[in-house]
């Protein structure tokens, strides 16, 4: 009998891009058995789409589109493995990706953590993007300066607490593990890396990073009330610890490249706080968590 896996792997798809082949394929490169389903909402046919390329996993397609939080659900719902990890589909799961995870979940821990690794780590402008979305999910960061996300569950915890909130536009894991005692809150493992595929075109990180911030600001302004300005604040206030992070969690050419960047990275910087700062004021019904 085959093994039966202990990993579910739900990968997230949005109108079905090219992308999402090689996010499902480097889940199945994985050097162990895994309980994979692709969610892909809001139109395209991503069954077509994989089994044009040789991929046959199961596929739940929803012509209208699901946010992050409704997007999980259907996942968890839709597989059986113990423990459940995400995917989006501007990611890959690197080599050694659900091991890592699974060694952890085995040792008694229900919530894990990854890094981050960036899709091109010689081109400057990827450098930049890099640093503005994850330079706190840095694989070289002690886990005392490193945010919790990309986090697999134990699948008791979704009974225990319940599902993810379905009508956040972002935030709808913070959310969630917010509700977690300090006892469950996820793990740091480092080992445990995605590749992000980064913006490699000036313009398309500004305009990445102004949306990304519109969200944020979204997620701020519906917790907290914030007035407009001090989300710009929150945001931008990252220029003065952005190189600290690279140079304690990149090593090499890639904090060479990394801190080349910088000059970049407060563009970007820029670009976010705006974007969070009109977010709060006037919320943003287009985004959507990655």
């Amino acid at each position: 009998m085959a093994e039966r896996p202990d990993l579910a792997v739900v990968v997230i798809g949005f109108r079905a891009p090219a992308e999402l082949v090689a996010a499902v394929r480097s889940v199945l490169d994985q050097d162990i058995p895994l309980e994979i389903v692709v969610v892909n909402s809001g139109g395209g046919n991503a069954k077509a789409l994989l089994a044009d390329c040789g991929i046959d996993v199961r596929v739940i397609d929803v012509e209208e589109r699901l946010l992050a939080g409704a997007a999980r659900n259907r996942g968890i719902v839709a597989t059986q493995a113990p423990f459940v990890a995400f995917l989006a589909d501007d990611c890959l799961a690197h080599p050694g990706w659900a091991q890592a995870r699974l060694q952890r979940h085995r040792q008694g821990i229900p919530a894990v953590a990854s890094a981050i690794s960036n899709s091109h780590p010689r081109n400057l402008v990827a450098c930049a993007a890099h640093l503005v979305t994850y330079m706190r999910r840095l694989p070289g960061l002690p886990a005392e300066k490193a945010q919790r996300y990309g986090v697999s569950f134990d699948r008791k915890l979704f009974e225990r607490y319940g599902a993810f909130d379905e009508r956040m536009t972002s935030g709808e894991d913070t959310e969630f593990m917010a509700r977690l005692p300090e006892a469950l809150q996820p793990v740091w493992e480092p080992r445990v890396l995605t590749i992000h595929r980064n913006e490699t075109s000036l313009f398309g990180l500004l305009a990445d990073q102004y949306r990304r911030g519109r969200r944020y600001g979204v997620y701020l302004g519906s917790v907290d009330a914030e007035k407009s300005v001090r989300p710009f604040r929150k945001v931008f206030r990252d220029r003065r610890n952005v190189g600290k992070l690279a140079k304690e969690g990149l090593s090499g050419k890639e904090r060479t490249f990394a801190r080349l960047s910088l000059p970049i990275v407060w563009m970007a910087l820029f670009a976010k706080s705006l974007g969070a700062s009109v977010g709060a004021r006037y919320g943003d019904k287009t985004g959507r968590r990655r």
